[in-house]
């Protein structure tokens, strides 16, 4: 008995070493210093400094950092950085941060420390100098006019050394944080491409031309609705007889907006003008047969304002078969 005793409790002890043995030693990855930041970039928008930057390892490195300390100090009397002080904290996944804290005219020096796990800290990121400027004043009096190929946003600028930035959205109040504009722009004029879906809405913030690009606060918001665009009338309606019915011919419309156009018909015993059919191109055949004068005339449509329609061509039924020859 007492040997049975002694064999389950070595069978148990046995069991207890193997389940619950010692962990095997962390790799050396987990204790490497992590790689510095590289560059950091600001852009001055509003009551912000919106900090930036990109942080690319291995992904055997990259899961071993904890986040980022974002440091900041204040000009001295010489211009140089004074003290740095920990700003924030940031989680691995962070690439920007919002400084809301400084004066205008006043000099900042920005850097950033990355953190592991093991609360390992690599070397300095390269210090950034940020000297934020008074804001300009926000544009003025947005209108658009339509062209051909084209919508023309025109808007009254702000005085002094002023460039442009413009933003759209098909979303009221909702604007993408990239404008419109690959580069800044120098005047009060931006030409964009003709959508003939949802309405579209802009702003214009000013902006000025420096390190950081200090821009303003975005202007009233212009709507440029495609359901007001009217396209010119349709013009040199032509026809001519085909085998079955009648085949007409008119001139493209400039407007490269056009989506469609509609074709009306009017018999001589008619009062009035019918709608017959649309078609995405400049032609259309009427298969039905002439045997009285019939009026056409077109219209062309945009997404959906529809123009004056051209002016009327009058088809008379073809002569019989053998006095065409």
């Amino acid at each position: 008995m007492k040997i049975t005793v002694r064999v389950c409790i070595l069978a148990a002890l046995l069991i207890l070493l193997v389940s619950c043995g010692k962990k095997g030693p962390p790799t050396l990855t987990t204790f490497a210093k992590p790689a510095p930041v590289r560059n950091i970039a600001a852009l001055h928008r509003e009551n912000s400094i919106l900090l930036s930057w990109s942080y690319s390892v291995s992904s055997d490195m990259r899961e071993i950092i904890k986040g980022f300390y974002v440091e900041k100090a204040a000009a001295s009397g010489d211009n140089s950085p004074g003290e740095f002080n920990k700003l924030v904290f940031l989680p691995e996944t962070a690439t920007h941060y919002a400084d809301t804290d400084f004066t205008a005219g006043k000099a900042y020096f920005y850097r950033i420390r990355v953190y592991s796990v093991r609360n390992v800290i690599s070397d300095f990121s390269p210090v950034l100098k940020v000297v934020p400027a008074e804001l300009p004043p926000p544009p003025s009096a947005l209108s658009y006019e339509l062209k051909n190929d084209a919508v023309e946003i025109r808007w009254t600028g702000a005085p002094g050394k002023v460039k442009y930035n413009i933003y759209k959205s098909h979303v009221k109040n909702v604007f993408s944080q990239r404008p419109l504009n690959k580069a800044a722009l120098n005047g009060p004029l931006y030409r964009d491409i003709v959508q003939t879906g949802p309405s579209s809405y802009y702003v214009v913030r000013s902006l000025l031309d420096t390190d950081i690009k200090d821009e303003g606060f975005p202007s009233e918001a212009l709507v440029v609705d495609p359901a007001a665009f009217v396209p010119s009338k349709p013009a040199g309606l032509k026809y001519v007889y085909a085998p079955k019915g009648i085949v007409l011919i008119w001139n493209e419309n400039p407007e490269t907006w056009v989506v469609r156009y509609h074709i009306y018909r009017k018999r001589a015993a008619e009062s009035s003008f019918s709608f017959i059919g649309e078609t995405v191109a400049p032609t259309f055949k009427d298969n039905v047969a002439l045997i009285s004068r019939t009026a056409y005339r077109i219209t062309a449509l945009g997404s959906s304002g529809e123009s004056a329609p051209s002016e009327p061509a009058d088809v008379y039924p073809p002569p019989p078969q053998d006095e065409r020859q």
